[in-house]
């Protein structure tokens, strides 16, 4: 079987498909990864063919990623001009790749949509990976969901709100736990991160805190440490590319690490502070840690809220920094009631199907329908 597989440039939209990608290869289907050129560099580091569609664009250059505003109050804009762009750009170019490729399965992550609508146009299958919750018609048409209507009439595909719903559910992996969110028409779910098995416990409290790629901004770092500064314990900040730029203002309890593997430092680590980015939650669910979340836009909102609600988490706002807020949210964290209901959500992730299970069922799946 031939595999084309449709991301933003984005890792950590990325990073969450490779377990299903490499599960896929290793059966000996061939796979190759459609994204921005610019993004081929990250994708090769992973091991995986790639081919260059669209414009020369990264999310982690803070570019606005299309259609991940519409799920939260603190979002910045609602402008969907560049997500026109990106995603006319992608489709005008996917159709000669695709061609080339002959795929017989497309897997995207759930906000590709360029490549997506040229795979549909040329009869290709496609399923989709949920990098969260799962985007229906009606939460597509609050966020951009016109534009997305109007450009599928352009590519000659039927548009309307079912059209859109029906392509969010074709073969949806869900990778959330069904205590986060019920998806009955999933295909199947899948574990798509495991523990870091090369560190025990810490037996003292210590914080993981990252931002993420695309909220990892030095003003936004810079007023996490001063909070971080009154918090006194230890504490590892995966920083990114902002870590040689705020290394030097960190309080000697807090260990400042570039771009990290998130799984390995989890496993070391007793609690979660970030921005409610999906792979960052996921991370923390999988080594059953708390967190607390301090939402910026997109699905995060939504993240910290089912994370409230499961009784693993707890949100504190941005303008809530400064009044102790986050600290009493870390201390609450290391309580019994987050730590134990952490502890059921890894066990629930734990239990759910394994790449390589979900690989023989898409494989299952193609095969019948050819």
């Amino acid at each position: 079987m031939i595999v084309a597989c449709a991301t933003q440039p984005a890792p950590g939209h990325f990073l969450l498909m490779t377990g299903l990608l490499r599960a896929l290869r290793d059966r000996g289907h061939q796979v190759t990864v459609l994204s921005s050129p610019a993004f081929g560099g990250f994708v090769a580091s992973r091991g995986f063919a790639f081919r260059g569609v669209g414009s020369p664009w990264l999310a982690a250059q803070r570019a606005p990623l299309p259609f991940t505003v519409g799920e939260s109050p603190t979002a910045q804009s609602t402008d969907h001009s560049f997500a026109e762009a990106a995603i006319r750009d992608s489709f005008r170019a996917a159709a000669g790749v695709l061609d080339d490729l002959s795929p017989d399965l497309l897997l995207r992550e759930p906000t590709e949509f360029g490549v997506t609508f040229a795979a549909e146009r040329a009869g290709i299958a496609v399923a989709t990976v949920g990098i969260g919750f799962l985007r229906t018609g009606d939460r597509l048409m609050a966020d951009g969901g016109s534009l997305l209507l109007r450009l599928r009439a352009e590519a000659g595909l039927p548009a309307t709100p079912d059209d859109l719903d029906a392509l969010s559910r074709r073969r949806y992996v869900q990778t959330t736990p069904p205590s986060f969110e019920q998806v009955p028409q999933a295909l199947t779910t899948m574990r798509a991160v495991d523990p870091d098995p090369g560190h025990a416990a810490p037996r003292a409290p210590r914080l993981l805190v990252t931002l993420g790629t695309l909220v990892n901004r030095k003003e936004l770092l810079t007023r996490v440490l001063a909070e971080l500064a009154r918090i006194p314990v230890d504490c590892v900040l995966a920083a990114g590319d902002r870590a040689a730029e705020i290394a030097a203002h960190a309080p000697a309890h807090v260990q400042v690490q570039p771009f990290a593997d998130l799984g390995r430092l989890a496993a070391s680590c007793t609690a979660l502070i970030c921005h409610g980015g999906f792979g960052s939650i996921l991370h923390a669910v999988v080594h059953g840690l708390p967190v607390t979340v301090l939402p910026y836009n997109a699905d995060q909102e939504w993240n910290a809220e089912r994370m409230r609600v499961i009784g693993a988490g707890r949100r504190v706002g941005w303008d809530e920094l400064g009044d102790g807020a986050l600290a009493a949210a870390v201390e609450e964290m290391h309580s019994p009631p987050p730590l134990r209901a952490a502890r059921l959500l890894a066990a629930e992730l734990g239990g759910m199907p394994s790449p390589d299970q979900v690989a023989d069922l898409l494989t299952a799946e193609i095969g019948a329908t050819h």
